[in-house]
C-alpha cells in the first residue's frame, strides 16, 4: 500500500468550500524553492516543475533503496510582501512566494544533495539546483477550500479574514495556498485550492 501525506494527515489536506476548519498541522519535511512574482510568471512555472521533477526523482530512490512506496504530495505556496503587509493579490507584481513540496521523513540533508545533484545534471531545468531542505510547522490554523480560478481566491480569502476577526484570532503566518490539482490538466472552474492562514494557538 502506497503511504502519502493527504492519506496520513486527512484534516490538514482535506477542506470545505462551505466552512472554515481550525486544524493543527505538525511538522513536515518539505523541499522549497523561493522566487518572486505570480502563478502566471514563467519563473513559476519552471520553479513548480523543477520542485515536481524532484519529488519524482526523491520518490523514486526510495521505492529502489528503502522499498517505500508513497504519493506524491500536492505543491504548496506561501505568499508575502516586500513590506510584510499584509497578503494583498492587487500587488502581484510585489509578492515573494516559496513554493514547496512535503516529502518523505526518512529524507536527510546528505541524501537530499546527492538526489538534487544527480538531477541537474540530467534535467533541463535552471532552478533545481535552488531547490532546498527544510523542515516546517505552521502549528495551529484556519482554512478553506476554493473552487475555481486563482484571480477570484479573494472572496475565499475574505471569509476567513472576517472568521478571524469575529473569532479575536491573531495571525503569524504568511497567505498558504495548497494546490490540489494541476491547472495544465484541469480546467480553471474545477480548480481546487486550500487556503491556510497559521493563527496564535491561544488566542482563539
Amino acid at each position: 500500500m502506497k503511504e502519502g501525506i493527504r492519506r496520513e494527515y486527512k484534516k490538514q489536506y482535506d477542506a470545505s468550500t462551505k466552512k472554515i476548519d481550525i486544524v493543527n498541522v505538525p511538522e513536515f519535511n518539505f523541499i522549497m524553492v523561493d522566487g518572486i512574482g505570480n502563478p502566471k510568471v514563467e519563473e513559476f512555472k519552471l520553479k513548480s516543475e523543477a520542485l515536481r521533477i524532484m519529488s519524482q526523482e526523491i520518490r523514486e530512490y526510495f521505492k529502489k533503496e528503502k522499498d517505500l512506496l508513497y504519493l506524491l504530495s500536492p505543491l504548496e505556496g506561501l505568499w508575502d510582501t516586500y513590506d510584510n503587509s499584509r497578503f494583498d493579490v492587487t500587488r502581484k507584481k510585489m509578492i515573494k512566494f516559496t513554493l514547496m513540496m512535503a516529502q518523505p521523513k526518512l529524507l536527510d540533508q546528505t541524501t537530499f544533495e546527492i538526489i538534487k545533484q544527480s538531477v541537474a545534471n540530467k534535467k533541463d531545468n535552471p532552478y533545481i539546483i535552488d531547490i532546498y531542505l527544510k523542515k516546517f510547522e505552521e502549528g495551529e490554523c484556519v482554512q478553506m477550500l476554493h473552487k475555481g480560478a486563482y484571480n477570484t481566491e479573494i472572496d475565499t480569502t475574505k471569509q476567513i479574514m472576517e472568521f478571524i476577526t469575529v473569532q479575536n484570532m491573531k495571525l503569524t503566518g504568511f497567505h498558504h495556498e495548497i494546490y490540489l490539482n494541476d491547472p495544465n490538466k484541469v480546467v480553471e472552474e474545477k480548480l481546487k485550492t486550500i487556503v491556510r492562514y497559521a493563527i496564535e494557538e491561544d488566542a482563539v
